[in-house]
């Protein structure tokens, strides 16, 4: 397998599903210095996103766009050249491999292995707006049960900033489950930082999009990473059939974005709604 895979980006519902950190590849060339079990943790990939990307992908009858490269070699959600683009320490985990990197290293990680990435994103986005569509984005991300020694209650959140069009369905349809703690903007917030993929390519150009983050112990088997994929689907299925969906936010979701503002933890499931 590449570090970028293309899956069905041919379907004709304007949607595209991304997934940023489906894989811990580390290509060829690139020695990082890890045990083999720490990039199999969260900090080197989203365990079970890749499986539910997919799953949802064929639901939605949209196509799907997966990074597989090790989020622990470059992070293709945060600005390259950033201390959290090419981690020298994640959660505890050091990562000899990104100290000292020379800029001939920096470059071509970027060149190989970010920039692939968003330029397929662009295209399949931008080839949609010249035939006089927008649109539609989903984002997503799994997120490990314990941070930092804190439990995240939360088997599920949804994030957004400004555009609800999608995230209040999401989250409608999901507070219908008594026995699921749903997260409003948990376990990390779209009001404070979505990362680089949504901020550039959906939040900016006002496109409709929704960021759904999985936890990680409620994906990690094949049977309950496509249980939660139907289920995300079920809810996205009739927001996505309404004509009124594509068409560009009129709002501003970027105002007020503070400069350099990391994603927050959030630590309890009381306030997750609102």
């Amino acid at each position: 397998m590449t570090t970028l895979e293309l899956y069905r980006t041919e379907r004709t519902t304007p949607c595209l599903v991304v997934a940023d950190h489906a894989g811990r590849m580390v290509p060829e060339g690139i020695e990082l210095g890890v045990d083999p079990h720490d990039l199999a943790r969260h900090i080197g990939w989203d365990i079970g996103a890749a499986t539910v990307s997919r799953r949802l992908a064929d639901r939605l009858n949209c196509g799907a766009i997966l990074c597989h490269v090790s989020r622990l070699v470059i992070d293709p959600n945060r600005r390259p050249r950033l201390p959290a683009s090419m981690p020298v320490v994640s959660d505890g985990t050091v990562v000899p491999g990104n100290r000292d990197l020379a800029e001939a290293d920096i470059t071509r990680r970027i060149r190989n292995h970010f920039l692939p990435y968003h330029r397929a994103i662009a295209r399949w986005l931008g080839s949609r707006r010249r035939a006089g569509i927008v649109p539609a984005m989903i984002a997503v991300h799994s997120f490990t049960p314990r941070m930092l020694g804190q439990s995240r209650p939360w088997q599920v959140g949804v994030l957004w900033r400004g555009d609800r069009r999608l995230a209040q369905p999401l989250l409608d349809g999901l507070r219908r489950d008594p026995h699921l703690c749903v997260g409003d903007n948990q376990p990390y917030s779209g009001e404070q930082d979505f990362g680089y993929t949504v901020n550039f390519h959906a939040q900016r150009t006002h496109i409709p999009h929704v960021m759904v983050e999985l936890r990680q112990n409620e994906i990690d088997r094949t049977e309950t990473a496509l249980a939660w994929a139907d289920r995300l689907a079920d809810l996205l299925i009739p927001a996505l059939a309404d004509p009124e969906l594509y068409r560009t936010y009129e709002g501003d979701n970027l105002a007020d974005l503070p400069e350099g503002t990391s994603w927050r933890q959030a630590v309890s499931c009381s306030s997750s709604t609102r």
